[in-house]
């Protein structure tokens, strides 16, 4: 039988509005999911729940609260775990600096030997955490990380961020409930992609709430221009939305950048592109893969040479003579200078007085810069904005194939779970997706090259000087 959390909100709202306080050090103020969430663990009225919130909706500190007010009534232990222990901390964190939020919760808790209470508001850094009720009861919340819950037992478990545990570590984390009598497992997170997390999201038995963006607007947690403005970064869906990414569009965490039905709403027939005027050039040799040259207006963009040629020269002769016939002015021009492509980019520099220097996708940005936080690499930021600029309506010129070359834009993936990623956005390596039999995407490379810089429409600008064409590869500049 389902309740009725809405007759309960009050009441939490005004015991946490008596017990503790923001960060402002004034009574804390819960909105109505937070309630709900509050009264989920605080009252246990379910023994199996699965929570998805947007992103920063104050989850964790809410779960603090409703932990730290459980544990000061029931002589009950607690587990916090999660994918690494600095995760699970988050929780504690939180709950210990509401512990001094009044007298109540501060005078059941129990200071260990050599501790102050200084110290531990100062650190908040304690994996264990005891609390004397009446009678010598006491209540206990400890933290563990999902590998560290081997041998321990606790018939209440939080999984923080559970959908970033991996399904064969949360097996371990659920043992810990083992054979105890009315245990309770409480799951929190973003969508990703998890087939555990997944799949308690459809459980008959597990209670579900979910608070996506448009919940947060409504109680005032989010603002919307906050999320018009996150709208154009990664992951939107899984943070603002809590939708989980569609099943067979992921694999190993791989996110689809670019689905066949947006490509299909993006192709026409005619040709009428107006404003900036970019060209990307992408370069292969021998084998399987093109060299491929994509033209990119403000509105629009089409594939103007594609061949396997393995003699590099002539994409270099094509790439120079292309320039001046389209109006494309050398500043506007993004060519990969990696492997074969620094040879392609050599012969182009010797045509222009002050050279050209070319593209490396993998360059890394400045750190500390907005891009740094964001991007794995140029390349990860070049294929954002082609997402960008195609959702914002931009066209792709059919190129007469059955098998449409712009489909290749459906085989880019995204991941944040790569080695090293620490959280940014990355594209899939090509050598991970060709190994899966996804062929080299070097019509989507070469359109993703034009996003190297702003799209800054500088129709007076001077087309920078030509010296005569020279083919020699070995020719001194």
């Amino acid at each position: 039988m389902l309740v009725d959390l809405a007759k309960y909100r009050e009441d939490a709202r005004q015991l946490v509005k008596s017990l503790y306080k923001d960060e402002k050090g004034e009574p804390f103020i819960l909105t109505d999911g937070q309630c709900d969430i509050f009264n989920l663990i605080f009252k246990k009225l379910y023994h199996r729940v699965h929570i998805e919130t947007f992103t920063r909706y104050g989850k964790s500190e809410t779960i603090s609260m409703a932990l730290l007010t459980r544990i000061c009534n029931f002589p009950e232990q607690w587990a916090i775990a999660a994918g690494n222990e600095d995760q699970a901390h988050i929780i504690t964190s939180h709950l210990i600096k509401h512990i001094f939020d009044n007298d109540f919760t501060r005078r059941r808790f129990v200071v260990g030997p050599g501790e102050s209470e200084e110290s531990i508001r100062r650190y908040r850094n304690k994996s264990r955490l005891n609390f004397k009720l009446e009678k010598g009861l006491f209540g206990e919340v400890f933290v563990t990380n999902a590998k560290g819950a081997l041998g321990f037992g606790a018939p209440n478990v939080i999984e923080d961020e559970s959908a970033l545990i991996p399904d064969d570590e949360e097996a371990l984390v659920f043992r810990m409930l083992g054979d105890l009598p009315d245990n309770y497992l409480f799951k929190v997170g973003n969508t990703w992609d998890s087939s555990h997390f997944r799949n308690s999201s459809v459980d008959p038995n597990f209670f579900k709430v979910h608070v996506d963006y448009y919940q947060g607007i409504k109680e005032g947690r989010i603002m919307p221009e906050m999320v018009e403005e996150a709208r154009k970064k990664p992951y939107f869906g899984v943070l603002y939305e809590c939708k989980f990414p569609p099943k067979g569009q992921t694999d190993e965490g791989w996110f689809q950048l670019i689905s066949r039905e947006e490509v299909d709403r993006a192709l026409v027939d005619q040709w009428f592109g107006f404003g900036v005027n970019k060209l990307g050039g992408d370069v292969a040799g021998e084998g399987k893969n093109f060299s491929v040259a994509a033209q990119r207006r403000t509105n629009m963009a089409r594939i103007l040479h594609k061949s396997q040629n393995p003699d590099t020269m002539s994409f270099a002769e094509f790439i120079l003579g292309v320039l001046p016939k389209e109006g494309i002015a050398k500043d506007d021009m993004g060519i990969d200078k990696v492997g074969l492509g620094k040879g392609v980019c050599d012969i182009i520099s010797r045509n222009f007085a002050d050279g050209y220097q070319g593209v490396n996708v993998g360059d890394k940005f400045e750190e500390g810069s907005d891009d740094a936080q964001t991007y794995y690499n140029l390349r990860a930021r070049n294929f954002w904005r082609l997402y960008l600029w195609l959702m914002a309506g931009g066209k792709l010129l059919r190129d007469g194939d059955p098998q449409d070359n712009w489909y290749q834009l459906t085989t880019i993936y995204y991941t944040k779970k790569l080695e090293g990623m620490k959280g940014k956005m990355q594209i899939v390596p090509k050598e991970r997706t060709i190994a899966k039999g996804i062929p080299s995407p070097d019509v989507a490379d070469a359109l993703a090259l034009t996003f190297v810089k702003d799209d800054v429409v500088e129709s007076e600008r001077p087309m920078t000087p030509q010296k005569e064409i020279v083919l020699d590869p070995y020719a001194r500049s």
